[in-house]
């Protein structure tokens, strides 16, 4: 079979390569779970602009996918943005969300281990969860206090009403306290970020994070290509 997963994989391309793949199983289960775009499965190229801009930020980064276990074990937080568009921020949160479910994929059970929430869609769904209860929210409610890493991408590209800043609140907060690790992903800056989050949430998200700024142009459009 033609393995979205076959990547680094020793049994490629080999007769043991079928749907009954352990290996094949749980990625796909993990993947699933975690509530993924299936068009970010797929690694992509991130490359450094001619001028050198975000080498430092990208050499941190490759840093941290090395040992990516090891610090989620340890409460990882990043707030990774950028101003600009399409720069690379919520490639780079999905290329660690990918590098810990490919680290601990042999070693753990059929539960939910990452999640990517696409923040606007979620309060969105929020909403329409009142009147219609969403599989969507439901699972995300389910394992978001207990999974191991969540990236919260674009949390802040609009300001948020009170029960959105206290629904966010309630669930950031226990996860930073219980040494839950996170990646956020914005376009807003550090001191932005308290005018659309509110000062608590704000003050929690920066706080305890590793902040990370992007300043590359913008690169969606371009073909990337394949790479380990």
């Amino acid at each position: 079979m033609n393995c979205k997963f076959d990547l680094n994989c020793r049994l490629k391309n080999s007769d043991y390569c079928t749907e009954s793949c352990e290996r094949f199983i749980k990625l796909n289960y993990l993947f699933e779970q975690s509530l993924m775009p299936d068009n970010l499965i797929l690694p992509k190229s991130l490359y450094i602009d001619d001028d050198g801009s975000d080498r430092d930020a990208f050499t941190y980064l490759k840093s941290i996918q090395n040992n990516i276990e090891v610090l989620i074990n340890n409460g990882l937080n990043i707030y990774l943005y950028s101003q600009i568009p399409g720069n690379g921020k919520t490639s780079w949160s999905v290329r660690l969300l990918k590098a810990y479910i490919y680290s601990i994929w042999h070693k753990c059970d059929m539960k939910t281990k990452v999640l990517f929430i696409n923040v606007p869609r979620y309060l969105l769904e929020l909403k329409s969860n009142i009147e219609e209860k969403s599989e969507y929210i439901t699972h995300i409610k389910h394992n978001v206090l207990d999974c191991e890493l969540v990236v919260w991408d674009d949390i802040a590209t609009k300001s948020a009403t009170e029960f959105e800043h206290e629904h966010l609140l309630s669930m950031i907060d226990f996860r930073l306290s219980n040494k839950k690790s996170n990646i956020f992903t914005s376009n807003v800056t550090p001191n932005d970020l308290h005018n659309l989050l509110g000062s608590r949430l704000a003050s929690r998200v920066i706080n305890e994070s590793r902040i990370i700024q992007f300043i590359g142009k913008d690169k969606r459009g371009l073909e990337w290509k394949i790479e380990n």
